[in-house]
């Protein structure tokens, strides 16, 4: 499988990350994006440059697609990094489509809570106050609804009765913007609010799990489709976008 580039110079190198592989892996027996691009690179005449140093500065978690930069220079590499700090000049807007309905007054709006990671599960811990013993983050994001659509008009293959729940016969297209980036933010935040992402089996509910098992979806619903930043050597804005490749974003 060949990663597909979005553009190339001797500084830069940015792609479009697959659902389904780690951005980089510290097992050697794992296949990650880093070791399969430096495999393409050398055998691909196609590359301006066959530098096959790679520095990661940003990653998406292994189930999550979308645009990833790496640098090819230290100094690359230090003017990426900078610009993905809060308040810098990296922007990344992601789409995902999550379980239920939004209420009138929550088609836009922030989720501003607390994150910590356990250790114990590699999961990403919601809190509503901050917990210094627990080594709890302030984080945040802003989000808007986009459209809605019943799974009664995509899918026939009925799982679970929802009779006693209109809400929850709907699923939801969502922009995200974040304002902070931590550990799972996105899919934890949202499972939190209520609003768990489809595909999504670690901060899946019960009914967000057989909803995403109806329609079919075997990754998380979750795709970083934007990316934007200043070139770390001529400082000029690089804008890139992608469409989501699951069909369960063509559904809605």
């Amino acid at each position: 499988m060949n990663i597909e580039v979005l553009y190339e110079d001797n500084d830069i190198l940015v792609c479009r990350k697959p659902a389904g592989i780690a951005v980089q892996s510290s097992s050697v027996t794992s296949s990650d994006m880093e070791t399969q691009l430096r495999s393409q690179i050398l055998r691909s005449g196609t590359f301006k440059s066959r530098n096959t140093i790679l520095h990661v500065v940003h990653r998406l978690d292994q189930p999550v697609e979308g645009i990833i930069v790496f640098a090819r220079t230290k100094k690359a590499a230090a003017s990426l990094s900078r610009q993905v700090q809060a308040d810098g000049d990296m922007n990344k807007t992601y789409l995902a489509v999550v379980y239920g309905a939004f209420s009138e007054n929550e088609k836009e709006g922030e989720l501003l809570n607390y994150l910590y990671r356990d250790t114990a599960t590699k999961m990403a811990v919601i809190t509503d106050t901050e917990d210094k013993n627990k080594g709890s983050k302030r984080c945040s994001l802003t989000y808007k609804v986009l459209s809605e659509k019943d799974i009664n008009d995509i899918s026939v293959n009925n799982v679970v009765d929802f009779e006693d729940n209109k809400d929850s016969e709907k699923i939801s297209l969502v922009e995200i913007h974040l304002q902070t980036g931590r550990y799972h933010q996105i899919r934890a935040q949202f499972a939190e609010a209520g609003h768990p992402l489809l595909g999504d089996r670690r901060y899946c509910s019960e009914q967000s799990d057989e909803v995403s098992a109806r329609l079919r979806v075997r990754n998380v619903a979750l795709c970083a489709c934007s990316l934007s930043f200043n070139h770390p050597v001529t400082n000029e804005r690089l804008e890139f976008e992608i469409e989501p490749e699951d069909l369960i974003f063509e559904k809605i």
